[in-house]
């Protein structure tokens, strides 16, 4: 047996190893009426920035793999699979969009921070959150990635920081739910780089 298919064959063990610890396995067909839909779940920042900013925040632009009902969980470094019976309970970018708002008012809690297009208070400086992205699933090796790129802008559109971000957060246990909370963790690590940033950005 040569290398690359003693490599092959590890990589599809470790591939169906997770499967069956995420409950994937024999997932041929759409789920069961009452399959739980997952919401991410929102905790406070551990860092306040004191200044008062008007922060819009918009939708993330998924990659199309993302873009869908079910979890997205990385098999091998090629291969992905949506899952059809543990489902997100809403649109994953508005629950992404929803996160960040809140996580970013919490850090910034003299701050407004609404979603773009809401009015905004006169008087202070206005900042523009963008992001895309590319990663926001589980990896075979038991980690929660959240991948892609931050643009922060000025109120006329100036931009004014721009970075790619890789987050990573490892399961606490098997199954989807840990692997939900282990992705709003890594969306939170995303967060808080973003609070940072608005921060140092700030008059």
């Amino acid at each position: 047996m040569n290398k690359t298919l003693r490599t092959a064959r590890r990589l599809g063990a470790v591939s169906l190893t997770l499967l069956a610890a995420l409950g994937l396995a024999g997932c041929a067909a759409d789920g069961p009426a009452g399959s739980p839909g997952y919401l991410l779940p929102a905790t406070a920042a551990g860092q306040q920035y004191p200044h008062q900013l008007a922060v819009t925040v918009a939708a993330p632009r998924l990659a199309g793999h993302l873009d869908g009902e079910g979890i997205v969980m990385q098999l091998s470094d090629i291969e992905v699979y949506q899952a059809r019976q543990h489902l997100w309970a809403e649109e994953l970018g508005g629950q992404l969009q929803q996160l960040l708002i809140r996580r970013l008012s919490s850090a910034l809690p003299e701050s407004q921070v609404v979603g773009r297009g809401q009015p905004l208070l006169a008087g202070r400086e206005v900042r523009e959150i963008r992001v895309r992205l590319g990663r926001f699933q589980g990896r075979y090796d038991g980690v929660a990635l959240a991948e892609g790129q931050w643009q922060l802008l000025a109120g006329d559109g100036t931009l004014l920081a721009q970075a790619d971000f890789s987050a990573e957060q490892p399961l606490a246990d098997d199954g989807y739910p840990a692997l939900v909370r282990a992705l709003a963790a890594a969306w939170e690590q995303v967060a808080d780089q973003l609070a940072a940033r608005l921060a140092q950005n700030a008059s």
